[in-house]
């Protein structure tokens, strides 16, 4: 990708350029900081009309190490890639009907001491060095305010929207803790991530049918089966394998 090396970038397009916008009839991008996670919500933000989907992740990971130093957490490396790599491929895709304000991508942001409260500013300043991709917003959701999702859509919608979404990150919680749980005793290699691929299209169809409406129990219905259907996965000739626990200075 070309940038305009002599491009002076404006601070104030971290306002500007970042916080909550509407996304009627825009594409929404979600970065694919957890597999199951990106995908329910996606599909959760589809039931309520968004155009909302989630970027191919490692592959734009050469773009991502050469716009970062270095110093930066890796999934800030991996995530800018992300966003890179996809205008990139758009670009080609679309030519002269590329429209890089149509695009909006998604990028949360937290208090504390972690550097990922600073990611969407960072890739603010970097989108902002490209020819036409300062057209291309972040939306950022924030601890400050709760995660409130005013604005982005029609009023009436907020509430259900913010419910659906959340009950989409504990049921992918809750299916990355089942592959853990089964993948180490599987009756053969390879059948727990397959399971799992296939349960989060489930889920996926669950969340972007079910979410609008509120009907939860259908939802919890169709991860009770998955659930089911996970433990006969397991060898029970297998004997117990050892945790392993990481701690992370």
């Amino acid at each position: 990708m070309e940038t305009e090396s002599n491009k002076v970038v404006s601070f104030k397009s971290l306002t500007d350029g970042v916080g909550r916008f509407n996304l009627t009839n825009k594409t929404f991008l979600i970065p694919q900081m957890n597999r199951i996670g990106g995908h329910l919500l996606a599909a959760t933000f589809r039931g309520f009309g968004i155009h909302a989907k989630v970027m191919d992740t490692y592959k734009g990971l050469d773009l991502g190490m050469e716009y970062t130093s270095g110093k930066e957490c890796y999934p800030c490396q991996i995530t800018t890639g992300d966003i890179l790599y996809f205008m990139e491929k758009e670009k080609e895709r679309l030519g002269e009907e590329f429209k890089p304000e149509n695009y909006i991508y998604f990028m949360p942001e937290a208090d504390g001491p972690c550097r990922f409260g600073m990611y969407n500013k960072y890739q603010r300043i970097v989108l902002d060095s490209f020819p036409q991709l300062d057209r291309v917003k972040i939306m950022s959701l924030t601890t400050e305010d709760g995660y409130s999702l005013d604005g982005i859509i029609e009023e009436g919608q907020v509430r259900d929207l913010r419910k659906a979404s959340y009950f989409s990150v504990v049921v992918a919680d809750i299916l990355d803790r089942l592959l853990w749980r089964i993948r180490p005793y599987e009756k053969e290699p390879e059948m727990a991530d397959d399971f799992i691929e296939r349960s989060m299209k489930a889920m996926e169809d669950a969340f972007e049918t079910h979410g609008p409406s509120k009907d939860f129990d259908k939802i919890l219905d169709k991860l009770e089966e998955i659930v089911q259907e996970g433990k006969a996965i397991i060898d029970p000739n297998i004997p117990p394998k050892p945790l392993i626990f990481c701690i992370r200075n």
